[in-house]
């Protein structure tokens, strides 16, 4: 069975919390002339340190699903990435049409056939240069 998993940016911390997605619609006080206007309040719902179930309200554009376990830790959507094989930097992003992921190159895509030569950029900062020659 395929583990799906998300993780997001604490509001107020600015750290990674990883767990269960969890969106809430809120209608707003203030109506368009269009109708009902609402906002929408997304948390992760995580296992803290005592093993009790905790949620924290999460900054939405930080928020990606879990892709799978590389040989260099664990991929989610959204990650900043360098291609050992391409010998350049992507991003990882969902195709609505492909319903998969795909890697995204400066001028390409293509979907994901494995996540084998992935580095994470953020636990690699020294392949940021070497992925822009």
């Amino acid at each position: 069975m395929r583990e799906i998993k998300f993780r997001g940016k604490s509001k107020r911390s600015r750290r990674w919390f990883y767990g269960s997605l969890i969106v809430q619609k809120h209608k707003m006080k203030v109506t368009s002339l269009d109708g009902d206007l609402y906002e929408y309040k997304y948390s992760i719902q995580y296992l803290n340190k005592n093993n009790n179930w905790s949620t924290i309200e999460v900054l939405p554009e930080t928020v990606g699903q879990f892709v799978g376990s590389g040989e260099y830790g664990d991929i989610y959507e959204g990650m900043d990435l360098y291609d050992e094989y391409a010998e350049e930097n992507c991003t990882i992003e969902y195709d609505e049409e492909d319903c998969g992921f795909r890697l995204c190159y400066s001028d390409y895509t293509e979907r994901i056939e494995g996540l084998s030569g992935l580095h994470i950029l953020n636990d690699n900062p020294e392949l940021l240069e070497k992925g822009q020659d």
